[in-house]
């Protein structure tokens, strides 16, 4: 049994982050999918709803509506703090599953999930949102600032739940490991980043295929005919749109799974606590 547990504290070069993401998730997804799904289900639904609120309301608003504060603004900030908030608590739920994973030899406890989501919660929302400022914040300033930082606090999360440390502490430690390797970071995000957005076209080409028809069918008709088209609320594109999302949003719960393999590959690196753990493991079978 322990031969087949998953190995997170262990250094990974660039293409065994991107496999034993989905090993990981191949050899535990049932699991690893009920049970955080199940616990970020009030999140998903919350989300789902204002989607399709956002969606209802938007579709078919020609451009001069999206300075209107209460017909365009209105929803799409309220659909933003859902998802500000959905993916916090999908993270931070998939770091506590792995945490108890790691600390259970590869049994994990619905119980710690639920317990590590509610106490880390307000500080990950917090981490979060900081980390947000700065990037955004960063991103003013001809981009690469922004581009710097992003890669850095990617690992803000991950560092909030497997070590425990305060938000500024975290803030903090994101510097201290990701130093020297910075590049090898950066290069991995864009490559799984490619990767999970060529998965999330595949679920998008219903939409994509029948938005093409429609827009073929109205030339065929005429622009005016077209331009009452686009001002429509279709309801099959209303339909598809929030399936897709729905997709794109399931999808998420890939990133975290790759984004803990950087941060365990990183720690292993300056720390060797995998190294120390398999020593004392050797130590204790000779006994």
């Amino acid at each position: 049994m322990e031969n087949n547990i998953f190995r997170f504290r262990k250094t990974r070069d660039f293409g065994e982050l991107l496999s034993d993401t989905f090993k990981f998730l191949r050899e535990n997804g049932k699991s690893f999918l009920s049970i955080n799904f199940k616990i970020c289900a009030p999140f998903f639904i919350a989300l789902i709803l204002t989607n399709a609120y956002y969606t209802y309301v938007t579709l078919g608003m020609g451009f001069e509506s999206y300075g209107n504060f209460t017909g365009f603004l209105i929803p799409a900030f309220i659909n933003l703090i859902a998802v500000f908030v959905y993916i916090t608590a999908l993270y931070l739920s998939v770091f506590n599953y792995i945490k108890s994973y790691i600390a259970n030899n590869g049994v994990v406890s619905e119980d710690d999930i639920k317990n590590g989501l509610k106490k880390d919660l307000g500080s990950g929302l917090a981490v979060n949102l900081i980390v947000g400022i700065l990037i955004f914040t960063g991103l003013l300033f001809i981009l690469i600032p922004g581009i710097y930082l992003g890669v850095v606090l990617t690992l803000a999360l991950p560092i909030l739940v497997f070590e425990q440390k305060g938000v500024g502490d975290t803030i903090s430690s994101c510097f201290q490991l990701i130093k020297d390797n910075w590049w090898f970071t950066f290069g991995a995000l864009i490559v799984f980043g490619i990767i999970m957005y060529l998965i999330n076209v595949v679920f998008q080409m219903p939409m994509i295929i029948y938005m093409i028809v429609g827009m073929i069918s109205g030339l065929d008709a005429g622009v005016e005919s077209m331009a009452e088209s686009m001002q429509s609320k279709d309801p099959i594109l209303m339909i598809l749109t929030i399936v897709a999302s729905i997709a794109q949003y399931l999808l998420y719960i890939i990133t975290p799974i790759f984004i803990s393999l950087i941060y365990f590959n990183l720690h292993e690196e300056k720390n060797f606590t995998g190294t120390f753990e398999n020593i004392d493991r050797l130590g204790e079978d000779r006994e």
